[in-house]
């Protein structure tokens, strides 16, 4: 036997008896202010293994922060950007396209919210965005409502937050222009 090949029949051997004799604690633990600050120095490699480790919120708990695109939804919700790309002309198959990335907008910013949309909770605030249509500009955020347990558009589209909604418009006014044209 080569001085080589035993060498890796050792090692390996040593790694099995290892394994046998050690029982590896299947939770690890860290210090939060540590891990915070390890992210704070670190370069982009390891900013991207960390936010792996210890999920994304853990660094950028405010979900604008992590919210800058149609992508970093799909991101966030763990779905494929490519199940929202409509590969039709036709205005009823972009306005309906449309309709489903706004829904996964919402269900987006209001997934990062401690409660949920409540229809029989009618002190719970839920917010909408009211369009404006004018021929010089076209469509624009005309003000953010708040309605309580009654609704003038989708439920669905409804936001926990005033600030959210707004910020929904003004990052995706593209999908939310095609779900009224």
């Amino acid at each position: 036997m080569t001085m080589i090949s035993q060498s890796l029949i050792t090692k390996g051997l040593n790694q099995i008896n290892f394994k046998n004799n050690y029982k590896m604690n299947e939770t690890l633990t860290a210090d939060k202010g540590r891990v915070l600050k390890a992210y704070e120095k670190a370069k982009t490699g390891r900013k991207v293994m960390l936010e792996n480790l210890f999920g994304i919120k853990t660094f950028q708990p405010n979900i604008v922060e992590r919210i800058k695109s149609f992508d970093d939804v799909c991101k966030e919700m763990a779905v494929s950007p490519k199940n929202y790309i409509c590969q039709s002309d036709d205005p009823d198959d972009i306005s309906a396209n449309a309709l489903r990335q706004a829904l996964l907008i919402s269900r987006c910013f209001n997934a990062d919210k401690k409660e949920v949309v409540n229809w029989a909770d009618s002190n719970q605030a839920k917010y909408f965005h009211v369009y404006k249509y004018s021929p010089s500009s076209g469509w624009s955020l005309y003000f953010v409502d708040r309605w309580y347990a009654v609704t003038n558009c989708g439920s669905r589209l409804a936001f926990l937050d005033s600030d959210h909604a707004e910020y929904a418009w003004e990052t995706f006014k593209e999908i939310y222009i095609n779900l009224i044209k």
